[in-house]
């Protein structure tokens, strides 16, 4: 008889993280906004001081940028925010808090939506908008250490439409 077949190991990080480093993909950067990615947010490697932020993240701190990650699924969203990271991930708050948050996580505020909760989408979101960076206590109870507040969304340019009644 031969020996039993073994599922195939689940995907390394590097794996997941692929499809979000394919950055050959995205649009040109809008004028006045840099790029972020999640590994520039801290020194790599990590010293006995711990997490300490990059020099590109302090010096966007009030800037506007644009990143690439994925929408954290939640048990009890927050009303007009969402959290970015840079795999995707689920956590229970009722469980295990915020502990299965990956250290380079974002607090999003959705300044056009601030009393909607907003569905949990499960594809790279690439964002843009103002970035914040230092611990700040949230109102839920959190503390967050980066925030981007999203950019207002575009408007659709409007066509003039003449009325037939009007005079030439």
């Amino acid at each position: 008889m031969p020996p039993p077949v073994s599922p195939p190991p689940p995907p390394r990080p590097a794996a997941l993280v692929a499809p979000v480093k394919a950055h050959a993909a995205l649009p040109p950067l809008p004028p006045g906004v840099t790029a972020l990615t999640f590994s520039e947010f801290f020194v790599r490697p990590i010293g006995d001081a711990g997490l300490v932020p990059t020099t590109k993240l302090r010096a966007l701190d009030g800037k506007r940028v644009r990143i690439l990650g994925w929408m954290v699924g939640r048990e009890k969203p927050t009303p007009g925010t969402l959290l970015l990271a840079p795999v995707p991930v689920n956590i229970e708050e009722d469980e295990s808090g915020f502990s299965d948050l990956p250290p380079a996580c974002v607090r999003v505020l959705v300044p056009a939506a601030p009393k909607t909760i907003l569905a949990h989408v499960r594809r790279p979101l690439l964002l843009t908008g103002t970035l914040s960076v230092g611990n700040r206590t949230e109102p839920d109870g959190s503390v967050s250490f980066v925030r981007l507040t999203l950019d207002p969304p575009a408007r659709k340019p409007t066509r003039k439409v003449r009325s037939p009644h009007a005079s030439s």
